[in-house]
């Protein structure tokens, strides 16, 4: 991670589950931590599964970024991945970038 023009990008690649979050989670927290940080942007374009635990992972750093004044932007997964966020009843509640990869 490496903040640039006071914006950071964090990629997932795989599934974004329990045991991936045990990795995201940490630099996420840093990068949300790092002073000076204006845009955080969640890179999900090569998630190939998410589950409950990456949902909830990105909906607390939504809300820590919000509460912080700081943008969010969640570059989309391939459509298996959007379709658990569309049923979850979140894509449009998140700052989803464009349109979804792989599409």
């Amino acid at each position: 991670m490496a903040l640039t023009n006071r914006e950071t990008t964090i990629p997932v690649a795989g599934a974004f589950d329990m045991s991936q979050t045990l990795r995201v989670e940490p630099q996420l927290d840093r990068a949300i931590d790092e002073p000076g940080l204006r845009r955080l942007t969640l890179d999900l374009s090569n998630t190939t599964f998410i589950d409950s635990t990456g949902l909830g992972v990105v909906l607390r750093v939504a809300e820590d970024l919000q509460a912080r004044g700081v943008e969010l932007r969640i570059v989309p997964g391939p459509p298996e991945v959007q379709r658990v966020f569309e049923t979850a009843g979140l894509a449009d509640a998140l700052p989803f970038a464009g349109r979804p990869a792989h599409e």
